[in-house]
Order: C-alpha cells, then structure tokens, then sequence
C-alpha cells in the first residue's frame, strides 16, 4: 500500500504503522498493536494519543483496559479539508506578510549584481523572475536550451508559456538541435521564434537575457545550477552575441 498520501495528511511512519495495525486488527488493546506494527511498547500510548487527537483512533475502556479502534477512514476527508483550510489561511497570511517585508527590504537595485540558484525550483524561481520583469513586448532570450530541462520540467514550461503568452511576452530560442521535438511545440506558439544551433554543436549550458539581466546556467540530473546577473552592459553583450548566433543559426 502506497502510505505517501497519509503522510503528507502530517501523519508521521509511526502513527500510520499504527492505523494500519488497528485496521487490520480491528478493536484491540495495545500488546496486539506493538506486535502487529512493530513499535516500542514504550512509545505505543504516546503515538495513540496523537491519533486520537486527530480524530483517527477512539478508544472505550473495559475491566479498566482502554481498548482502541480507528474511526471511520472515510474521516480522512475531514483532515484533508482542515489542511486546506489552514494551508488558504497561510497563503492569505504570506500574501499580506510581502507588502510589508518589501516595505522594509533595503534597496539592492544598485548593491545586488548577481545571485546564485540551484536545483530545479531554482530553474522555477528564476523563470518567475523572467515572467515578472518582462512587460507585453518585451522579449525573453535564450541560447543553447539543452534537452535535459525539458525532460524534467516540461510540465512547468508548459504552464509558464500559457502565461507568458498570455502577458503578451516574446521569445526568441536557439535551442540544441538534439531538442527539435521540443522545439517543435515552441514554434507552434505564439509570440515565439525557434531556431537550432549546428548538430555538431551541443551546449552543457545555457544562456538567457532579459531586460538588464543575463543567466547562465548548467544541469546534470536534478543538479542544476544558475547565475543570475543583473548588469546593463552585460545583458547587452550577451544580446549582441545572441543576434550574432542568431543570423548563423539554423530554422
């Protein structure tokens, strides 16, 4: 049985140990139970009134023994609301706490000139950057797109083109020539140009450029690191050398 869905209920691999057991059990005392999970006699009152508290396990006492039994699973529904009940009121919550905290951030426009970001939320963050900064017209660049991205995000990318599409931004790719699959369901986008660098060509990294900001980037696995540099000059350097392979670079 696949117990991921209860944990991420918040129950913890010895609470769910311990469902299972009474399920299968049905009403018992807790020797059965440390038997049947295989848990620490010490512990198995602890775990059970966690459960009881959370509405999963009940209990009635015979001849001074407390006898335990889970609760109807269909009650699972009811955790599952409460979470996304408190997981709306945190996001309410985060979404006054930013106003403020950019209230009090100190202006870095001048200070911050790069940043560093990993793994694949970190390819995430910076592709909400791109469609934050960029306005309707304006153009997201990118050079030498290696095929692995696409591969472990491509639902993402998805989503984060209908949106950009939506915005009204533009882009302009020269992907590896190993990604024309890929490739392909960009050029049927609107608002965006495709083309491929040479076959004998395959970049380990790539390149966007944005408005005053350049990133360079480099993916092995789920390793993936990202510079994030924010300069006038360079993201004009870099853009000059994009039109450059641009004109040489293959439809």
């Amino acid at each position: 049985m696949d117990t991921k869905p209860l944990e991420d209920l918040g129950l913890t691999k010895t609470e769910i140990k311990i469902y299972l057991a009474l399920l299968k059990l049905g009403q018992t005392t807790t020797t059965p139970i440390v038997k049947e999970a295989q848990i620490h006699a010490s512990k198995v009152y602890e775990f059970l009134q966690k459960l009881v508290h959370k509405g999963l396990v009940s209990y009635v006492i015979k001849s001074n023994k407390k006898y335990f039994t889970i609760t109807e699973p269909n009650y699972l529904k009811e955790l599952l609301k409460e979470k996304e009940i408190k997981l709306k009121k945190q996001k309410q919550d985060i979404l006054k706490l930013i106003p403020e905290l950019n209230r009090l951030r100190k202006n870095e426009s001048y200070e911050i000139k790069a940043g560093i970001y990993e793994g694949l939320s970190g390819i995430k963050f910076v592709y909400e950057k791109i469609i934050s900064t960029l306005s309707k017209g304006e153009i997201q660049y990118i050079i030498g797109a290696p095929r692995i991205i696409n591969e472990k995000i491509e639902g993402y990318l998805i989503d984060w083109h209908k949106r950009r599409i939506r915005k009204g931004v533009k882009c302009k790719y020269i992907y590896d020539s190993n990604v024309r699959d890929y490739g392909s369901v960009r050029e049927e986008m609107l608002n965006t140009e495709v083309r491929y660098l040479p076959k004998n060509i395959v970049s380990p990294i790539w390149i966007e450029i944005f408005k005053d900001h350049v990133i360079i980037g480099h993916m092995k696995e789920y390793n993936a690191i990202l510079f994030l540099i924010y300069d006038r000059d360079i993201a004009k350097g870099y853009l000059d050398y994009f039109n450059l392979i641009w004109k040489a670079s293959e439809k």
